[in-house]
């Protein structure tokens, strides 16, 4: 069986800096939504939930076999869950490392079919007309339906993308 070390792949001396990045590009890599192994995504979690704490952390240093070659490094300051979650929150690169991009034309098709909309919608009301409201309504659940189909079509312009390169 092996140890939380070796299954992020990082030194039992490594700082928590050091075993914070190995979690973070193996969750990346073994992510289930990126296609990635659940039960390894399970144990890099286990890996990590136990190395992120100095206490736990020194507790299994504990039950390894041999301490002489697994060191506890110097405590950090403890730190809280708020932490991680701001850690979390400021590394924003994507899950599947790429980027997905909608070109920028195509992101205001649906910004103006509604705005049209509610142009159609305005003179409904103005003149009393029923082909402008049935236009209007028209041009409402196209908008909506653009709205819908945006970030479908930026994954599939992204992946086309990436297959050029």
């Amino acid at each position: 069986m092996a140890t939380h070390y070796e299954v992020l792949g990082v030194a039992p001396s490594a700082p928590t800096s050091e075993v914070r990045r190995a979690y973070v590009a193996l969750a990346r890599r073994h992510h289930p939504d990126s296609g990635g192994d659940t039960s390894r995504m399970q144990a890099v979690n286990e890996a990590w939930q136990t190395l992120r704490d100095p206490a736990r952390r020194a507790r299994y240093d504990r039950t390894l076999p041999d301490r002489r070659s697994a060191p506890t490094p110097a405590a950090p300051p403890p730190r809280s869950e708020a932490d991680d979650l701001l850690a979390d929150l400021a590394d924003d690169a994507p899950v599947g490392g790429g980027t997905v991009v909608l070109p920028r034309w195509l992101s205001l098709v649906p910004v103006g079919t509604f705005g049209l909309s509610v142009a159609a919608f305005c003179l409904a009301l103005m003149f009393s007309s029923t082909g402008a409201l049935a236009a209007s309504v028209v041009l409402f659940l196209l908008s909506c339906v653009m709205f819908l189909a945006a970030p479908f079509v930026a994954l599939l312009t992204s992946r086309r993308a990436q297959e050029r390169r």
